[in-house]
């Protein structure tokens, strides 16, 4: 990290704190590294000047008003970050941050249906804090982050719960031609109302465990595999005919040019389980999944870059035939830099149990998701969002205790959203966000409108 304070500031707060170290820690415009340590140090000695609320001045040794010294020294401690996060890219580093919503259907009802309290709608706030790792030692990185956050409910406090995500990453190289990754992950968060009807809470635990190896047999060409764990539980035991379990294995040929881009043909087998849910015929419970695909990472030209992948898939249930798939699936998304200050995002996808669809993983969901950007400033964004999902059940839903979800048919929902980001610093970043989402179904039940309005701020250092 490098910081970019000047050493006669640094006295000025020195005189305050009584803290010697903080003049020797702290660097002049020269830029030089600083450790971990001094960081603390640095951090430590603001800290406790702030909670002083007073600076002394070289030439007017008096105590200037204790809003004007609390604003300066808060003001020294965001540029000093803003420094600390302009330096390098690597190291430890925190971050901070508050999210406010307003959400006008928090349980996702339809219309008529009455909710807890009485009250559909409900102002939501989290609170979080996380702190990440970042380090090359030679030609092994590793990665390790973990954050925790608070949500909290003005009206449906029974909703009220404290997640976070911890995930630890060893990109590993033995010689030239041996490489591959180790790693685990873990998040906790609300299972959202989309999905399950209902008000209880249910909070999902999600793990995923990884390792792989790719061989370099020449400077641009490799072949290798990997193996994957995931598992998905629910606390209390809320969702116990969710939870699930797989393990995949993946086989690999890949080729990396100079120029950076990456072309991948892959063959992918999961065996997946919902321990939960009767081994009796019907019953969504064991499944086979095959899988070849062919993904890419292709900067095609300066302003157009593509990434995803394109295969067949195929999934066999062990004791609801009527539910098995066969056909096309892919992710794609393409991101176009229009003109200097105008992007574009656009995304396809066609899958049957993406990670994020948790709960209707035998559904076929397709959707186009649009998202144009323009930046009025080097510090201002206006972006919008547009998105068409369409899910597919097919089949015969079967009883609702093997499957999870009383739905069949197909669903088809729409999101409309307009945001404004606004980075005053580096390090530091306040979003504005309105939306708008809809889904219409088979199932009266499952249909539902909402508008969502929320206001965000984050900070890194």
């Amino acid at each position: 990290m490098h910081c970019s304070i000047s050493l006669t500031i640094a006295n000025k707060i020195h005189s305050s704190c009584g803290n010697m170290f903080l003049t020797q820690a702290i660097c002049n415009k020269t830029n030089r590294q600083v450790t971990s340590e001094n960081i603390w140090a640095i951090l430590l000695s603001a800290w406790k000047f702030l909670l002083r609320g007073s600076i002394v001045m070289e030439r007017k040794p008096k105590r200037m008003p204790k809003l004007v010294s609390t604003t300066l020294s808060i003001y020294m401690i965001i540029n000093a970050s803003s420094s600390f996060a302009q330096g390098s890219d690597e190291g430890l580093k925190f971050n901070v941050g508050q999210n406010i919503y307003y959400d006008s259907n928090i349980y996702r009802l339809a219309d008529g249906i009455s909710a807890p309290a009485g009250k559909r709608s409900d102002w939501v706030g989290i609170t979080g804090f996380g702190l990440s790792f970042d380090k090359t030692y030679g030609r092994q990185k590793v990665f390790a982050e973990m954050g925790i956050d608070r949500t909290y409910h003005a009206v449906h406090k029974s909703l009220d719960y404290t997640g976070g995500n911890a995930a630890l990453r060893w990109d590993w190289a033995l010689g030239r031609q041996w490489s591959g990754q180790f790693g685990h992950e873990q998040r906790e968060a609300l299972a959202g109302f989309d999905e399950f009807i209902g008000a209880t809470q249910s909070v999902n635990i999600f793990r995923k465990s990884m390792a792989s190896a790719d061989y370099w047999w020449l400077p641009d060409w490799a072949v290798g595999g990997g193996v994957m764990r995931l598992s998905s539980r629910f606390r209390d035991n809320a969702r116990p005919e969710s939870e699930y379990d797989a393990d995949v294995v993946d086989l690999n040929l890949a080729y990396r040019p100079v120029s950076g881009n990456r072309v991948m043909l892959s063959m992918r087998s999961t065996d997946g389980r919902y321990a939960n849910r009767p081994a009796v015929a019907g019953s969504m419970r064991d499944y086979e999944q095959r899988e070849v695909r062919l993904g890419a990472e292709w900067q095609a030209t300066g302003k157009l870059r593509l990434t995803g992948y394109v295969g067949r898939t195929q999934r066999e249930y062990a004791f609801a035939s009527n539910r098995d798939f066969e056909g096309a699936t892919g992710r794609l998304a393409l991101t176009w830099a229009a003109t200097g200050k105008t992007t574009v995002d656009l995304s396809l996808r066609r899958e049957i149990g993406a990670e994020e669809d948790v709960v209707a993983n035998y559904a076929i969901t397709e959707a186009i998701n649009l998202r144009p950007v323009w930046a009025i400033t080097d510090k201002l964004a206006f972006g919008t969002e547009f998105e068409l999902r369409r899910r597919d059940f097919g089949g015969n839903a079967g009883d609702p205790a093997f499957t999870g979800t009383p739905v069949a048919g197909e669903e088809r929902s729409y999101l409309y959203g307009l945001s404004l980001n606004y980075r005053p610093l580096r390090s530091t970043t306040v979003s504005l966000g309105l939306a708008r989402r809809i889904r219409t179904a088979g199932d009266p039940l499952r249909e539902f409108d909402a508008d969502t309005a929320r206001i965000s701020a984050r900070m890194a250092f």
